[in-house]
């Protein structure tokens, strides 16, 4: 993208599925279904004669869910904001940081290479007299590593390498102390691109290790899980995108285990640089 963007966007996101919970905790059999809405903004900016770009993200969630506590069914409604996210990217290889008269004359180089840093803040709806809550009541970081490369001008393969880091939340259900271990996630992306704007892409995504103590006792519950996703999005216009996403877990052992659809709205506008 050239410098001077800015994107705001919107989405909708209905998920339905598993929450997998350690066996030390009182909850089995949990399901949930949860409509979440999202509002965004991100800039592109030129930051140390590189790309970058800057975004922060705001997440709204309804949530149901159903389960045994104590061997008795329950169930439970959930409505609010979740943890926001803060993300500052930069391009290290591969592009210029143009402004857009430069950048759409310019051709796209094969490769390029990537980083980012992203914060999620404890902002969100938090009661620590509940298990399943909205925010997290924790800081993390996550760190990513991501390339891509171009097959002539149709095709793009691209790679993510994450690894995120958290604080403990020292106010987890009922007083107790949560530590997690960093957990890592590795993404390969696999893009058709049909005309500049409107694409679509198949993805592929595992993650490792983000091992989880409770009170200074490690639960051995490695968080593996992989997930799989397509997506497409479609320009209407030189200011207004769609963006349809479908994602599924393909293996899981702890944690969320959903089915997720997602419909996004975009619109781009640049600024005037005459």
């Amino acid at each position: 993208m050239p410098t001077g963007g800015n994107f705001a966007i919107a989405s909708y996101g209905y998920s339905k599925g598993n929450i997998l919970l350690d066996n030390t905790l009182p909850i089995e059999d949990l399901n949930a279904s949860i409509h979440g809405l999202v509002v965004a903004y991100a800039r592109s900016f030129k930051l140390l004669h590189k790309l970058a770009k800057f975004d922060v993200v705001a997440p709204y969630a309804f949530g149901a869910y159903e389960g045994t506590v104590s061997g008795v069914d329950s169930s439970a409604l959930k409505n609010g904001f979740g943890d926001p996210l803060f993300r500052i990217s930069m391009i290290l290889i591969g592009t210029d940081p143009l402004k857009p008269a430069e950048y759409f004359t310019q051709e796209q180089k094969k490769f390029h290479l990537g980083a980012s840093a992203r914060v999620r803040a404890p902002l969100g709806q938090y009661d620590p007299t509940k298990l399943l809550n909205l925010g997290a009541n924790r800081w993390s970081l996550r760190l990513n590593l991501a390339g891509s490369y171009r097959f002539g001008r149709k095709f793009v393969l691209e790679g993510h390498f994450n690894s995120i880091f958290f604080t403990e939340n020292s106010s987890f259900y009922n007083g107790n102390t949560l530590k997690q271990n960093p957990l890592l996630s590795v993404q390969v992306h696999a893009t058709y691109i049909f005309k500049p704007g409107i694409w679509v892409a198949a993805s592929i995504g595992r993650t490792f290790l983000g091992e989880t103590e409770l009170n200074g006792v490690n639960l051995e519950n490695l968080q593996k899980s992989s997930r799989s996703g397509i997506a497409f999005a479609y320009r209407l216009n030189k200011n207004n995108a769609l963006k349809l996403a479908f994602t599924t877990g393909v293996t899981a052992r702890y944690g969320s285990d959903f089915t997720t659809f997602v419909l996004a709205y975009q619109f781009i506008w640049f600024d005037n640089t005459r």
